[in-house]
């Protein structure tokens, strides 16, 4: 009897340090991913910015947009997770009215685009699939040259938009972008989330999010494989924060190296003191990049 007392201890003792590490470690990965996108929506948006639907191949893709159709068009993709308004000060923006074209897209599984819920988007999707409906989004609007402007995971794809767009795309703006493979391996919680136990705990849009993660670093590599052997009239611009804890500051030293042999014009930004949430909090330095390249 006492040796059964004592093994139903040792099981429960185990028990509690399981169950509290799967605990700590859903609180972990929830709080990382809930402050990937920490912009805050407005109460009431602009009422230049207005909304559209495109229905592609039975996939519904949402967006908002704002400033004339005349002007340049500066496509803004966001990370993971995340919708439209992650780029709402930039779409409410007076000046930036006057001189683009501005469109805000809910990538496909979020916000309004696909499926309102996100356990139930296609989470097969790839970046040549990404690319290509955001592509198609941006062809509604004829002849019209664009800037692409990510954010993370936003500015992993935005690259695959100017391969499959060359003649469209004049420029990227690449925000605390992952773009070496290597540096997008995911991380132990990560792999932990990705288990059946923690992500049967976890909302569906976190566990959306999380695949997109640990499909990050395959989607780079055959990224990276494409652009090898390409020379793209594409300008890059990289903002990149030093102290980024969600993306590897040695992405900025990465594109210097390599991308100036792919594209035509290669402009990495390093800020020392800044660290992933560049289109918020570095708003001013994001705009007048684009008013510069508008000049260009």
């Amino acid at each position: 009897m006492f040796l059964m007392e004592k093994l139903l201890s040792i099981v429960l003792i185990h028990f509690k340090l399981i169950s509290s590490t799967i605990l700590l470690c859903v609180l972990l990965i929830t709080s990382i991913t809930s402050h990937a996108q920490p912009y805050q929506q407005a109460k009431q948006s602009d009422p230049a910015i207005q909304f559209a639907e495109h229905i592609v191949d039975e996939k519904k893709l949402h967006y908002a947009y704002s400033g004339s159709e005349e002007r340049p068009g500066v496509m803004f993709i966001h990370g993971t997770p995340g919708s439209w308004p992650a780029f709402e000060t930039y779409l409410n923006d007076k000046n930036l009215q006057k001189h683009f074209f501005m469109v805000s897209i809910d990538r496909p599984g979020w916000g309004k685009s696909s499926s309102n819920d996100s356990s139930k988007a296609d989470q097969s999707l790839s970046f040549a699939t990404q690319a290509e409906l955001i592509a198609s989004v941006m062809s509604l609007y004829k002849n019209k040259k664009w800037i692409v402007v990510g954010h993370s995971l936003g500015a992993s794809i935005a690259p695959k938009i100017a391969l499959h767009s060359p003649t469209n795309v004049r420029s990227l703006v690449l925000l605390a972008g992952s773009l070496k493979p290597i540096l997008g391996k995911p991380r132990w919680y990560n792999r932990l989330a990705h288990t059946l136990l923690v992500s049967w705990m976890l909302p569906g849009h976190l566990n959306y999010s999380n695949d997109e993660i640990m499909a990050l670093r395959k989607e780079l590599t055959l990224l990276e494989k494409e652009l090898s052997d390409q020379k793209l009239e594409t300008q890059v611009t990289l903002i990149q924060g030093m102290k980024d804890r969600l993306v590897s500051p040695k992405n900025a030293s990465y594109v210097r190296e390599t991308w100036p042999m792919i594209f035509s014009k290669v402009d990495v930004i390093e800020l020392a003191d800044a660290g992933h949430f560049i289109p918020w909090e570095q708003s001013s330095l994001v705009k007048d990049k684009l008013l510069e390249l508008k000049l260009d």
